[in-house]
């Protein structure tokens, strides 16, 4: 009952004086604002990151590959082993890997795109079926490449959203022709749109992808293949189905270490952890309103308790103890508080999709950036408002505690 009474009488005092209140409350509302802001501009970041993730394949991902240059001391040297992947390892980590549910190779280079008269340039893909099994990326019109034009070397290719909309002006282009590196090839699909992503220069929109049995013939000269993409079972097998890939290569290569391995389960740990870090030093950095806040609420409460002294006093006269002064004091500063937290969050989420908006628009639209709302930024803008609210008004409550009823009673 007491808790209620002091809310309500609360509510009266800082009604009283509407102005200082809304002054007061401002430090509260900018502060709240910047650090719901801020952690819904790392999430929106944590946010772009796993759609990318995903468009890879998920965190399931991982992958084998032989570096061209290795460090050696303090200089980089070409790689002196004479193994390289092949299909062979392919069809062995397909057959005898239990962990991982599929794995293509990939072989990529810049390639001239004909058509018409018309030219283009754009990454080249060698590859096979299983690759948008791996990447979760299918045909949105006609088909993708099939284990027979692997069989059969088939002169076939899969064209991106922006080679369709370029050189064949967004008409029909399957079973039309378009010449790669001056060889003729039928397109027989177009990829469904992946957008510009996060490296609008190498857009994934703009690639087109053969057999890659077919680009070792005519454009490589060997049967080699540069990075196999290897999708685990389950998110909790992916370190299992390493073991099991490094065992199976080893093997086939006579215990010889020229492959490297990447992991996207690390390397989104990783960058979530820089992510959380530059988070962490933006609301730090605008932690420093509420601070400023909360100093703001301390001058003014201690400005209330020195015009309320005959007031206190009146009340110790009557009976009122220490603890219902200081509960009384406390209770406005925290209602000043959650009162400035509550409008903070509502301007923290305008903020936050300003931010998304301006980095969007900075980025030319190539990516849209989310703006994210978590429960966990409201509670910690909650709790930050309300321990504020303790720390910057216990002192002027227990001031206001101590004083003497005489002496409280003489101020009048």
């Amino acid at each position: 009952m007491k808790i209620i009474e002091s809310i309500i009488t609360a509510f009266s005092a800082l009604r009283i004086n509407k102005m200082r209140t809304c002054l007061t409350m401002l430090g509260i509302i900018i502060g709240i604002a910047g650090i719901i802001g801020m952690i819904s501009f790392g999430s929106g970041a944590k946010a772009l990151l796993l759609w990318e993730v995903e468009k890879v394949g998920g965190p399931s991902v991982f992958g084998v590959y032989r570096n061209d240059w290795i460090r050696k001391g303090n200089k980089w040297i070409r790689n002196p082993s004479d193994q390289y992947l092949t299909m062979d390892d392919v069809r062995s980590i397909q057959t005898e890997c239990p962990s991982v549910d599929v794995a293509t190779p990939e072989m990529s280079r810049h390639a001239a795109l004909t058509v018409s008269g018309k030219n283009k340039q754009a990454r080249m893909q060698a590859t096979t079926f299983e690759y948008q099994i791996a990447r979760k990326w299918y045909s949105g019109y006609g088909r993708f490449l099939s284990d027979d034009d692997l069989d059969t070397w088939g002169k076939v290719c899969v064209i991106g959203e922006t080679i369709w909309r370029d050189l064949f002006a967004g008409l029909n282009p399957v079973g039309r022709e378009l010449k790669i590196n001056n060889h003729r090839f039928t397109v027989i699909g177009i990829m469904e749109s992946r957008g510009k992503g996060l490296d609008p220069e190498n857009s994934e929109d703009n690639q087109v992808f053969l057999p890659i049995t077919t680009a070792q013939t005519h454009f490589w000269g060997n049967d080699r293949v540069g990075h196999i993409m290897i999708r685990a079972k389950n998110h909790a097998l992916v370190d299992r189905a390493v073991r099991e890939v490094k065992t199976v290569l080893n093997r086939n290569h006579g215990n010889v270490a020229f492959f490297e391995t990447w992991i996207m389960k690390e390397e989104l740990k990783t960058a979530n952890r820089i992510i959380s870090f530059i988070e962490i030093i933006l609301v730090a950095i605008a932690s420093v309103s509420l601070v400023v806040g909360g100093i703001g609420i301390l001058n003014i409460m201690l400005v209330s308790v020195t015009e309320r002294i005959p007031e206190i006093g009146l009340r110790k006269a009557v009976g009122a103890k220490s603890m219902d002064i200081r509960l009384q004091f406390l209770t406005e500063s925290v209602m000043l508080c959650c009162i400035g937290g509550l409008i903070g969050i509502g301007a923290g989420a305008l903020m936050g999709k300003g931010f998304a908006w301006a980095v969007s628009k900075l980025m030319h639209d190539f990516i849209q950036w989310p703006s994210v709302i978590t429960l966990e930024s409201i509670l910690i803008a909650v709790l930050s408002g309300v321990s504020v609210g303790v720390f910057f008004g216990y002192y002027p409550a227990s001031r206001a505690a101590n004083l003497s009823p005489i002496d409280a009673l003489r101020h009048s």
